[in-house]
C-alpha cells in the first residue's frame, strides 16, 4: 500500500491505522472536502476561517465577587487585578479554586458560570 518501509519506531496500532486509512483512500473513501481544505490551511500556517468551538468566557473586572453554591454551601471569590482571593489565599486562576472546592478538576470559568453556552 505504501512505497516505503515503515518508520523504525512505529508501533503496531499506528501501522494498522495507517494501513486502514490507506486502504479506505484507495477504495475511494476520502476525507470530506471541508476537512481537506482545513488541513491545507493548517499546513501553510493560515488561520482557520471556521468559528471557534471554544465557549466564550465573560470578563469580570477587579472588585467583582463570584458566588457559587456547592453541596449546600455558598462560596465567595474576590476578583483582584492579578488573580483571585478565596478563603484568605491568592490564586492565579479560577480552576484551582474550583478544584479546591470540589476536589476534582473543573474548568474554573464554567464552575463559576462565566461561560456562555453555544448552540
Amino acid at each position: 500500500a505504501f512505497n516505503w518501509p515503515p518508520p523504525s519506531r512505529a508501533r503496531l496500532p499506528y501501522l494498522r491505522a495507517a494501513l486502514a486509512y490507506r486502504l479506505q483512500e484507495k477504495n475511494g473513501t476520502r476525507l470530506p472536502r471541508k476537512a481537506i481544505r482545513a488541513l491545507e490551511r493548517a499546513a501553510v500556517g493560515r488561520e482557520q476561517s471556521e468559528p471557534s468551538t471554544k465557549p466564550a468566557i465573560r470578563k469580570v473586572g477587579a472588585g467583582a465577587r463570584l458566588l457559587r453554591e456547592w453541596n449546600g454551601e455558598t462560596y465567595e471569590v474576590a476578583v483582584l487585578d492579578k488573580g483571585y482571593a478565596f478563603e484568605g489565599r491568592l490564586y492565579s486562576n479560577l480552576s484551582a479554586i474550583a478544584r479546591e472546592i470540589t476536589g476534582t478538576r473543573w474548568s474554573g470559568p464554567r464552575f463559576f458560570g462565566l461561560t456562555k453556552r453555544t448552540s
